[in-house]
């Protein structure tokens, strides 16, 4: 695209503020990739003219920069290497050359995930901060963002069934809510019983997705005993928590294998997530996603 404008209004859903500066028109190009499937929407920009740009973002909406690119909110500098959190309002941006993924997720049915796990039926979703939370739960987010990128672009006409849509912004969005500063986390402590070590245990179990965790480590985590710690989890989410660690770790596998590559096995990212015995895991792969890693790895 050649026209600030027209960029501008390709990136109103995200960024309805945005206004760009320091943008000669004669030379002003801008590459965009945008998809979209129901309540989410994934856009690729690459920038190969300086710029300036005054933003915000009423919704929730994630940002990965690389390349000569500065932005600051209030008195803070973004740290871009790292994916951050747009604010509502006052980002200020500058660049170089650079490349941008920008993801958005509608709000409301983030939302109603989050009460749906919180149990707080008025919780309304705002963000806290602008970095993630942790590299560990930053690294599954842009797992996830990966191989579901990759899976619209190789097969983009599956987005348009509402259960794979479905199916994959539920799949950002839990990622989103444990990689980035909102209020949900804390919306939970007001409950009675097991809500906060619930909470305590998913968070620890999220952070070492990938280590050969026992849930002796979670319980010690949750300051809990494996026993009270197993009857929270299946009085408040109905499963216990090895069966959660387990399809947490089953859609960091399906998300490396969407994204795939010319050295990527099944094998290997089995055993990257902890599943050590192939058999077990090709048959909970296959009951949890209804096809075979092989076949998800081919896509």
């Amino acid at each position: 695209m050649h026209d600030p404008e027209a960029v501008e209004r390709c990136l109103t859903d995200s960024f309805p503020a945005i206004r760009y500066g320091r943008s000669d028109p004669a030379t002003f190009r801008v590459d965009v990739d945008a998809m979209a499937a129901d309540r989410f929407s994934m856009v690729d920009l690459t920038w190969d003219v300086p710029g300036t740009a005054v933003t915000g973002s009423t919704g929730l909406t994630v940002v990965t920069v690389s390349g000569r690119f500065d932005g600051v909110h209030g008195r803070d500098t973004i740290d871009i290497r790292q994916p951050f959190l747009a604010p509502a309002e006052g980002l200020d941006a500058t660049w170089e050359a650079h490349h941008a993924t920008i993801v958005a997720l509608d709000l409301i049915a983030v939302e109603r995930i989050a009460r749906a796990a919180t149990g707080n039926d008025g919780l309304r979703i705002h963000p806290t901060g602008t970095a993630p939370l942790s590299p560990e739960a930053v690294a599954y987010w842009s797992a996830t963002v990966r191989g579901i990128r990759h899976a619209m672009d190789a097969t983009p006409d599956l987005f348009s069934h509402p259960m794979i849509a479905a199916a994959n912004f539920h799949q950002l969005a839990t990622a989103f809510l444990y990689a980035f500063p909102t209020n949900w986390l804390e919306a939970g402590d007001g409950r009675t019983g097991g809500s906060t070590v619930v909470r305590l245990a998913i968070d620890f179990m999220r952070a070492h997705v990938a280590e050969p965790i026992t849930m002796t480590d979670v319980a010690n985590a949750a300051f809990v005993s494996t026993r009270g710690l197993h009857a929270a989890f299946t009085r408040e989410r109905g499963e216990t928590p090895m069966q959660y660690l387990r399809r947490v770790r089953l859609d960091a596998v399906r998300a490396d294998l969407l994204a795939g590559g010319a050295d990527v096995t099944v094998a290997a990212v089995a055993r990257r997530w902890g599943f050590a015995h192939l058999p077990h895991f090709a048959e909970r792969y296959r009951r949890a996603f209804g096809e075979r890693p092989s076949e998800t790895l081919r896509r």
